[in-house]
């Protein structure tokens, strides 16, 4: 089984805490592990340690949770959030199983795929992320990439019909 990834590409640091905390609604109890490095400490440290995200990750950084599931237009098991941040923005990826978006059953991927698509467009618009990337392990290949969202119009039917007739 593979995994698949949505790559959210050139996120701005300054939005990261209101997306994790307000809009995928992250906390303690759905955070099964994660990782992070504390420059002031020298240390590594736990999501539930970190008093401010922007912080961490300042000016650079990088980390990962792992959580038993998240609400992305559907709900998705088993996903690793993995950052990744220079001075001012950086990448979000988003990495679970395969079988959490593609079931086998072409109309209810697509269904999956439309309601996810719609999701991230949401996001896109709302955070000023320059690119989503979908696709398979890694998102960022382009022989991997399933469809690339960066403008304001898109054709939704095609977009997820190119993602669920993998």
């Amino acid at each position: 089984m593979e995994n698949m990834e949505f790559l959210l590409v050139n996120f701005p640091k300054e939005n990261i805490e209101k997306f994790l905390f307000d809009e995928l609604k992250i906390n303690d109890a759905k955070v099964k592990t994660s990782h992070f490095f504390d420059k002031e400490s020298g240390e590594d440290i736990e999501f539930s340690k970190i008093k401010s995200l922007y912080k961490i990750l300042s000016p650079n950084g990088t980390g990962n949770i792992v959580l038993d599931q998240l609400r992305v237009g559907v709900p998705i098991a088993d996903v690793v959030l993995a950052l990744s941040f220079d001075e001012e923005r950086g990448d979000v990826v988003f990495n679970f199983p395969e079988k959490e978006l593609l079931t086998g059953d072409k109309n209810s991927s697509e269904l999956k795929a439309k309601a996810v698509l719609e999701y991230l467009a949401n996001i896109r618009e709302k955070f000023g992320v320059e690119k989503i990337r979908i696709g398979y392990e890694p998102a960022a290949d382009d022989d991997t990439c399933l469809y690339e969202l960066s403008g304001k119009d898109f054709d939704l039917d095609s977009a997820a019909k190119k993602i669920a007739n993998t």
